[in-house]
């Protein structure tokens, strides 16, 4: 996915992963989590600011989609309940490593990595597109809208990068979908982000000791 690396430089708003080498299963994985990505975004920066609050995003940020699919929605009620469960862990992130539009990449990264640390499940990549959220409002909050798109694009990469196969080997976003449509599965989901919480406090302690 070098071409998707690549592409963080590119300031163009219409960001696509190069996917030109890829299989059409894995193309369509790809766009969606872009897709996903874009949207959970959007929507809770609309949740959280005024409209007049959001001057200088993209106009894609600012216009809520005339209908939602099932994996949108789910995604968005999962994310919202992950944070609100979590919030110091989320916050965390902003306050103790004072991200900066310089050190944003990094972080990002760093944290993301710390997320799939001992394994990769639904819960864990629900906790990506959280914390993703939460990055892009202290963007906002700090008025560098222009860092938003950026948070797009690197979650979309990262996952382009690091977490392609075991999507796809494990059913593709309508297993993302089908997972959840369980509600058995959610004491599961609930346990895999204690763990996650656990990894990032002890990633974000290195992390801050190290800057």
């Amino acid at each position: 996915m070098a071409g998707a690396t690549a592409a963080l430089n590119n300031e163009d708003l219409s960001f696509t992963p190069n996917t030109s080498e890829m299989s059409s299963c894995d193309k369509i994985i790809i766009e969606k989590a872009l897709s996903l990505t874009q949207d959970y975004i959007s929507f809770r920066l609309r949740s959280k600011f005024e409209q007049n609050k959001l001057q200088g995003l993209h106009r894609h940020f600012l216009i809520p989609p005339q209908s939602t699919n099932a994996s949108t929605s789910t995604l968005r009620k999962l994310a919202t309940d992950t944070e609100a469960k979590y919030p110091d862990l989320f916050e965390s992130v902003c306050t103790k490593l004072d991200i900066t539009p310089a050190s944003a990449h990094r972080t990002f990264v760093c944290v993301a990595k710390e997320i799939f640390q001992e394994e990769t499940n639904w819960g864990r990549i629900v906790a990506l597109y959280a914390f993703g959220g939460v990055v892009a409002h202290h963007f906002v909050e700090t008025q560098r809208p222009e860092m938003v798109q950026k948070i797009v694009e690197w979650t979309a990469t990262f996952i382009a990068e690091n977490l392609l196969t075991w999507i796809k080997e494990n059913g593709g976003w309508d297993g993302f979908v089908a997972h959840f449509s369980d509600s058995s599965q959610s004491q599961t989901m609930w346990k895999s982000l204690f763990t996650v919480g656990s990894i990032c406090a002890a990633g974000l302690t290195l992390l801050a000791l190290n800057k």
